[in-house]
């Protein structure tokens, strides 16, 4: 090779040298313990499809940035950011997973600034130990399962943006530092009064509290707050007037508070929505919204019996005793007169309807409606008992109109459809007072006596119980050309959405919601509406399909017990069986 060129050749071998050292070093920037708390991250979760491909030659500050990963690093070598999602359709951690191991793991990164977890099946309570992350500025656990109260948040004084919505956790509101500036806890199990030091979060720009149980009024200064820009309360129990002189922030330019149990009118910076302004208020008592979209004001002003006992420990005077004694004992009188008055009218209506005739339905056409036969003796002995009992703190049972529930279902819309088989078609529907139902449509057969048709109505009119997924009510649409001939009946019954008793004993998400006194509970409960169907009628409703995936548990954890066997709908007069029995 001539001398003249070997120059430039040995330039360009040094520089690819250099090149590659400094690439080297670059992808061993990384700490080894901050390497090793990644790779225990990864086995802690039990290799989420996002770490799958990690191996000791990655090099993690130099991953490409995705949906469902992305890290940060300092120029020292340490991880400050760090964002792990999941597909939102993982179930929860294996039992052999700990929160507590998680959170010791993640404490070890310790520049970490900001920290999304998000739908990775985590499940467990939150640990105190996450206080150590003191220099997280933005943490999200958000679509997991973590239960359990709230940590104290409060120590961690550099924390602006929290998001633990979609878990559950609750009922008490955590604790917090003035530096939040988003808040988002929405889909928890929060209950109880808005905290009134939300107002004095001088930083708080969005608040996220929709799909819990709160309640009680909201604290006006809330509204007020200069910095809040996105502020959402829908869908809980919140109660009471905004007041008329209730003042906005000027940076306020979302505001939903809609299915709560608000009355009165809209204060006028949030009466209207503008281009500045969005603001839903729906599904309340409220006079200056919408009424097609708000409920009667009695649905808003419903409240509990309750009585205030003074403190035994107070002295009061001789008059003030005298004034407790007679309003005592006028209370006690005034109780057992409206007692007496109810049952006096709940036997009048009994006797009438023993010797009377009784409309199902209202017609549809304006025809004569189908009567009900009358009563034996022995439906007299047996199961107004069983009414009595099984009604207490239920619904009353109803006739709803074909025009109810077309309007519940949207027109028996397909996408309301949840079941169709032998058994007829499940709608799931929403009636007008927001509670959610299922209306069952069955058609029957030609020349089905209406006479058998009543009387099995008038049976499972009955079957109404706590412990039961109850039937709240029916409707019986006539045949064309003959309005007295019923061709289809429909069944309004009971919607219950949290799943089956198996699930809470299985399934590690909501294993730690059912502690030992509510499983006992449930198995009471599940006794006790058993002992209604053997009771409620002569003969009693024997051979039930008594598994535990029958076992439904509402959002309060009450046991009720679903396809309980049902009479089958009585013969017609050819000893036709007229459809075939209907199980909630």
């Amino acid at each position: 090779m001539p001398k003249s060129n070997f120059l430039p050749v040995l330039l360009l071998l040094l520089h690819t040298i250099f090149s590659f050292l400094s690439l080297f070093s670059c992808s061993q920037q990384l700490s080894a313990s901050q390497s090793q708390a990644l790779f225990r991250l990864r086995r802690i979760l039990e290799y989420p499809p996002p770490l799958s491909s990690w191996n000791r030659y990655t090099s993690f500050c130099y991953l490409p940035s995705s949906p469902s990963l992305s890290i940060s690093c300092s120029s020292t070598g340490q991880i400050t950011g760090l964002y792990i999602a999941g597909d939102g359709g993982r179930s929860s951690l294996s039992a052999n997973f700990s929160s507590d191991s998680l959170f010791t793991t993640l404490s070890r990164l310790n520049s970490l600034t900001s920290l999304s977890l998000v739908s990775l099946g985590i499940w467990g309570p939150l640990p105190a130990k996450i206080k150590r992350m003191s220099s997280l500025q933005a943490l999200n656990l958000s679509s997991n399962y973590f239960n359990g109260t709230f940590p104290d948040f409060k120590p961690m004084a550099l924390l602006s943006e929290l998001d633990l919505g979609g878990n559950f956790l609750g009922p008490e509101f955590p604790s917090l530092a003035n530096s939040i500036a988003t808040l988002v806890l929405r889909k928890n199990n929060l209950r109880g009064e808005l905290p009134v030091f939300l107002a004095a979060l001088d930083h708080l720009q969005k608040l996220d509290l929709s799909s819990n149980k709160l309640s009680g009024p909201i604290p006006p200064l809330l509204f007020s707050l200069s910095t809040l820009r996105y502020l959402d309360l829908s869908a809980n129990k919140l109660q009471g007037a905004l007041p008329s002189s209730l003042s906005c922030g000027n940076d306020l330019n979302f505001v939903d508070i809609s299915s709560n149990l608000l009355v009165g009118g809209l204060p006028s910076c949030i009466r209207t929505n503008s281009s500045n302004l969005i603001v839903l208020n729906s599904w309340n008592c409220l006079s200056a919204a919408h009424l097609k979209y708000q409920h009667p004001n009695s649905y808003c002003m419903r409240k509990p019996l309750a009585a205030v006992l003074p403190d035994s420990n107070k002295k009061v005077g001789s008059k003030s005793n005298l004034g407790l004694i007679l309003g005592v004992v006028g209370g006690i009188i005034g109780g057992i007169l409206l007692i007496g008055f109810i049952l006096l009218l709940f036997l009048k209506k009994v006797k009438s309807e023993m010797n009377g005739v009784k409309f199902l339905h209202k017609p549809i056409d304006g025809s004569d409606s189908i009567p009900v036969a009358k009563r034996t003796p022995a439906d007299a002995r047996h199961m107004s008992q069983g009414v009595i009992i099984g009604t207490l703190g239920i619904t009353p049972y109803r006739v709803f109109t074909i025009e109810e529930l077309e309007e519940a279902t949207n027109g028996f819309d397909s996408s309301n459809l949840v079941s169709e088989g032998r058994q007829g078609q499940f709608f799931k529907g929403w009636l007008q007072d927001g509670s959610t139902v299922l209306v069952r449509r069955l058609k029957l057969k030609q020349k089905c006596s209406p006479q058998n048709l009543l009387r099995y109505i008038d049976i499972i009119s009955k079957l109404r119980h706590r412990h039961l997924v109850s039937i709240l009510g029916h409707c019986i649409s006539a045949g064309e050309g003959n309005a007295n001939t019923p061709s289809t009946v429909f069944l309004v019954i009971e919607y219950v959405s949290n799943g089956t008793l198996r699930n809470h004993l299985t399934e590690w998400r909501k294993r730690e919601m059912l502690k030992w006194p509510q499983r006992v509970t449930a198995v009471i409960g599940v006794a006790k509406g058993l002992q209604f169907l053997h009771t409620v009628m002569v003969p009693g409703l024997t051979g039930n399909d008594l598994k535990i995936e029958n076992i439904l548990l509402d959002e309060t954890l009450t046991a009720k017990i679903s396809n309980y066997n049902l009479p089958v709908l009585p013969k017609n007069k050819n000893k036709k069986v007229c459809a075939k029995s209907l199980k909630p």
